[in-house]
């Protein structure tokens, strides 16, 4: 049975739904530079902010208001929340943000989603309510009228940027797989195969160049490139199949770097070297023995955690061919 993940979502206490939502944004990486994340009394209206830039607060933000109720967020609780920003901005605490969402994980009432999909209507009647719904409920004990400063805010700011998440659409964001693989034990699934392109690719031509040495190690000079050892019908195969392998490692990794945290992945290739650097460095024969070896090693390693589960014997064997590109376990030095 699937889990449901929305659910699961609403049931955290308010400061894990800010947790929760920092993860999220940090998976976001091609919309934001950075994240933060503020938290408890002083927060002026943020409880996690994504930075599109390196100036981050002086540059373009967007905030991301959590709230984590039993029912859905009200109107005057929206309009409140708002008229935080609006106010710390005024007294130039920082620039209005980019966008604003509501992250409620409940949703939001159907008076709210109606403002929010008319953003003039929302405006307007932001600035009418602001005396009756909104200034004696920001600062604690006083009273925030509708200064000029505010209002040139509100009038500047544009309300089509503001938006609203609940549990559902928090969940099925492509961006959230990670998130819900780390918080809820989410299955990302298996990887799929690798595509061998018919061209020796950039990615492949280090660890390719040392099996060429290999093959000339036993037969003396006859292997100078690709073309001569695919010809070969002693080492046409072989270099085959470690392309297979290569390429399904390849494969494997961006798979799971999109859909699951970043430190999995990394385990995973720490336990594979791991798991074969003994062998790498024990005398052989020759090279190639040595990479018979260390291949039939890799193939029986057994990683912990989902990506083990799903990692066959070519991708970690692929995965070994990585590290000789990288130098880190090179077939020939």
């Amino acid at each position: 049975m699937r889990i449901n993940h929305a659910i699961l979502i609403r049931t955290l206490p308010a400061d894990r739904l800010e947790d929760f939502v920092n993860d999220w944004l940090a998976q976001r990486y091609k919309d934001y530079h950075s994240h933060e994340l503020w938290r408890g009394s002083g927060d002026m209206g943020r409880d996690v902010t994504g930075y599109v830039t390196g100036k981050r607060m002086e540059g373009p933000w967007d905030n991301f208001q959590c709230k984590q109720l039993n029912r859905s967020l009200s109107e005057k609780s929206a309009f409140i929340e708002l008229g935080k920003i609006f106010m710390h901005s005024a007294d130039g605490a920082y620039s209005l943000p980019r966008s604003y969402f509501f992250v409620a994980p409940l949703g939001v009432a159907r008076s709210v989603q109606q403002f929010l999909a008319h953003p003039e209507r929302l405006r307007q009647a932001f600035l009418d309510k602001w005396d009756s719904d909104i200034a004696d409920k920001l600062v604690d004990k006083k009273t925030i009228p509708l200064s000029p400063n505010i209002e040139a805010k509100i009038n500047a700011f544009d309300f089509t940027k503001i938006h609203w998440l609940d549990s559902t659409r928090l969940a099925n964001d492509a961006a959230c797989k990670p998130v819900l693989v780390k918080w809820f034990n989410e299955d990302p699934g298996p990887s799929p195969r690798g595509v061998v392109p018919a061209e020796i690719q950039e990615n492949e031509s280090a660890y390719i160049s040392q099996l060429l040495k290999l093959y000339s190690e036993i037969d003396s000079g006859i292997y100078p490139d690709v073309a001569a050892a695919l010809a070969s019908v002693e080492f046409g195969t072989h270099l085959r199949d470690q392309r297979t392998r290569f390429f399904d490692s390849v494969a494997f990794d961006r798979f799971y770097r999109d859909s699951t945290p970043t430190e999995y992945l990394n385990t995973f290739k720490d336990e594979i070297y791991h798991g074969v650097v003994e062998i790498h460095r024990d005398k052989h024969q020759d090279g190639l023995t040595k990479l018979s070896q260390v291949m039939k090693q890799a193939a029986v390693i057994q990683p912990s955690g989902v990506l083990g589960k799903y990692a066959g014997p070519q991708v970690k064997q692929g995965t070994c061919h990585q590290f000789a590109n990288e130098g880190r376990l090179p077939w020939h030095r």
